[in-house]
C-alpha cells in the first residue's frame, strides 16, 4: 500500500476538508459517520491527475453543522453539500462517494452538479421495510456500543489483530489502519449525534428515486466482501434505478474499500473521469 497523505504537512488533521493536487477538480465523499480521514490512502494516487476536495460531511464531527430544528435526511445533506461546493467556487466536478457518500454522489448528478459519478457500494439500494430494517438495526447497535467498545479497547488498538477484529464487517484489511486513525473513526462515528435520527428518517422516505443523469457516466462499483450492503440484496436493485449506470466489481474488498485496495479504488474512479476528460480534451 502506499504511503499515506501527512495532513500535517500543510492542512490541520482536525479540517472540514482536505485539498490538494491539480487537474479537473474531484469532490470525494464519506460515508454515515465517518469522515474526510477515509480517504487518506487514495489521496496520492489522485492528486497528481485531479484537484482533489474530500469533505466531510454535513452532520459529521467537523462538517457543516445541521440547521438548528431541521431533521437530517438525505435530501438535505445533498443540498447543503451543494451549497458548501459552490461557496468553494465549484460549480461542476467530478464525484466520487463510498455507502452513505456513494448515494450523496447521486443526488449530486441528480442535481446536475457531477460531471461523473463513482459510487462505491452506495447506500440507497434496498427494496423492502425488511431489507433496510437490516441495515439501519446493525448502524444502531454499533452506535449505541461505541462507547464502551472505544473504552474497552483503546489501549488494545496498536495491535493488528484488534483492528481487523473490530473492523471486519467494514473491511477485509482493518489492520491496514494505523491505531491513531482507527481511534478517531470510532470517536466519528460516536459524535454523530443526527445518526440515529438520520436512520429514522430513511426509514420513513425509503431508498434512492429512480434517475437517469444525463450525459455522464455513472460507474457503480460494489465490493466483491461487501458484508454490510451485500451487492446481490442492495447493489443489484440500485443498477436498476440507476438507468444507464455501469456496475463493476471491486474484487478483493469490504464495504469500505479505501484501505483493502487503495490503488484499485484509485483506477476504478480514475476510469470515470477518463471517459469524460478525453471528450474534453
Amino acid at each position: 500500500m502506499p504511503d499515506g497523505v501527512d495532513v500535517t504537512q500543510d492542512q490541520d488533521a482536525r479540517a472540514s476538508a482536505w485539498e490538494g493536487g491539480a487537474g479537473s477538480t474531484l469532490v470525494l465523499l464519506h460515508g454515515l459517520g465517518g469522515t474526510w480521514h477515509i480517504w487518506k490512502p487514495v489521496l496520492n494516487l489522485l492528486t497528481p491527475f485531479h484537484r482533489v476536495i474530500a469533505l466531510t460531511l454535513p452532520g459529521h464531527p467537523g462538517g457543516p453543522a445541521l440547521p438548528f430544528g431541521v431533521e437530517p435526511s438525505v435530501d438535505l445533506l445533498a443540498d447543503m453539500l451543494l451549497a458548501e461546493l459552490r461557496l468553494r467556487g465549484i460549480e461542476r466536478a467530478h464525484v466520487a462517494g463510498n455507502s452513505l457518500g456513494g448515494w450523496l454522489a447521486l443526488e449530486l448528478a441528480r442535481r446536475g452538479f457531477a460531471q461523473s459519478v463513482t459510487a462505491l457500494s452506495p447506500a440507497g439500494g434496498w427494496q423492502t421495510d425488511k431489507d433496510y430494517a437490516a441495515v439501519s438495526r446493525s448502524f444502531r447497535i454499533v452506535f449505541a456500543l461505541l462507547p464502551l467498545l472505544i473504552f474497552l479497547t483503546v489501549l488494545f488498538l496498536r495491535f493488528a489483530g484488534v483492528r481487523r477484529a473490530l473492523n471486519k464487517q467494514a473491511m477485509e484489511h482493518g489492520e491496514r489502519v494505523p491505531p491513531a486513525d482507527f481511534h478517531q473513526s470510532m470517536n466519528s462515528m460516536r459524535n454523530t449525534r443526527m445518526l440515529p435520527a438520520l436512520l429514522t428518517r430513511m426509514g420513513i422516505e425509503g431508498g434512492i428515486k429512480p434517475m437517469r443523469p444525463a450525459g455522464i457516466p455513472v460507474h457503480i462499483a460494489w465490493g466483491e466482501h461487501d458484508k454490510v450492503i451485500p451487492f446481490e440484496t442492495y447493489g443489484r436493485p440500485m443498477l436498476g434505478k440507476i438507468e444507464g449506470s455501469i456496475g463493476c466489481t471491486v474484487s478483493g474488498v469490504g464495504h469500505v474499500p479505501m484501505y483493502d485496495d487503495p490503488e484499485q479504488v484509485a483506477a476504478v474512479i480514475r476510469q470515470t473521469i477518463t471517459k469524460v476528460d478525453a471528450l474534453a480534451a
